[in-house]
């Protein structure tokens, strides 16, 4: 693990890491081979799933706030032939711990940084989808030597961030409170009409399982400093970056190109017709666009 700070190797291995046993799931996995188990990190267990394709570029993936690491299996079922991937449950999601907190985004960070250490992962790609792009963005930014290459899908930027403000808590709270004990047939029905129509079932089921998973204090993450600042984050990035953005009217367009001009090593590349969940609502374009990236022929 030389790419990691002595300090940092000798904390996360010798103190704050070590393998559990696997975890028995009922989550809907798709791909019954693929491994569930926990490690202890920074503190707290992580669960993740990993494909284990042996001898293959490893990629961990960050899912967004509410959902958990299987958010990412239709994704991660089209690369794992050519990737050995890791989807891993944050702090408070999904079968991994749920503490009281803390929840800002410099614990997350901490979080991914020694969980790649007992996992004794070197220059992995990471992936992160909205608040799981801020975290590997700023993992990225803060130990630049750690990933082989960053892809970002729909991180907050811009206009999102001036949305994501400690007022809309209580409400978001009370949200995420009222679908964890709602039927998960309803969750379907209502994230078929009403949040991402359009989906496939399967991407529904699992939508559906996050949310029964997951507890509220991890809204509390928008308090202090947020999903994070990019302006501040993006210029010390020096792994090849992909942005992946959601569509958006040509103002907004102008903001996220901008920003993402900051990146020493990256672009920004906005997807037609697609919501906040990329991948589900073009999974073909996402698949293409990740391959291309990692080829070097986008960057």
């Amino acid at each position: 693990m030389k790419h990691f700070p002595k300090l940092l190797i000798v904390m996360v291995l010798l103190v704050s890491c070590q393998q559990t046993e696997k975890q028995q799931t009922t989550a809907p996995v798709p791909y019954l081979y693929w491994e569930s188990n926990s490690v202890f990190c920074n503190g707290i267990r992580m669960h993740y799933w990993r494909t284990n394709t042996s001898g293959k570029p490893v990629m961990v993936l960050a899912h967004g706030i509410t959902d958990f690491g299987l958010n990412w299996a239709p994704l991660a079922g089209r690369l794992e032939k050519d990737y050995d991937i890791i989807m891993y449950d944050a702090r408070g999601h999904g079968f991994s711990a749920k503490p009281e907190g803390p929840y800002d985004l410099e614990t997350h960070v901490q979080d991914l940084v020694a969980f790649l250490g007992v996992l004794a992962i070197e220059k992995p790609i990471l992936i992160g989808h909205s608040m799981g792009g801020s975290v590997v963005a700023l993992a990225a930014a803060t130990y630049p030597d750690l990933p082989a290459a960053v892809i970002m899908e729909d991180p907050p930027m811009d206009e999102a961030l001036e949305y994501l403000t400690p007022e809309i808590i209580p409400d978001w709270k009370a949200w995420v409170t009222e679908h964890t004990t709602m039927p998960k047939t309803q969750l379907i029905e209502n994230a078929r009409t009403t949040y991402h129509p359009g989906w496939s079932d399967f991407d529904y089921d699992l939508w559906a399982e996050s949310k029964r998973l997951v507890i509220p204090n991890v809204i509390d993450i928008v308090e202090g400093a947020g999903f994070g600042n990019p302006p501040e984050t993006f210029p010390r990035i020096s792994a090849p970056t992909l942005i992946l953005k959601a569509d958006a009217e040509e103002e907004f367009r102008k903001r996220h190109l901008a920003t993402a001009a900051l990146l020493p090593n990256g672009r920004l590349i906005h997807i037609a017709g697609a919501n906040h969940v990329i991948r589900n609502d073009k999974p073909d374009v996402v698949e293409q666009a990740i391959r291309d990236f990692l080829k070097g022929d986008s960057r």
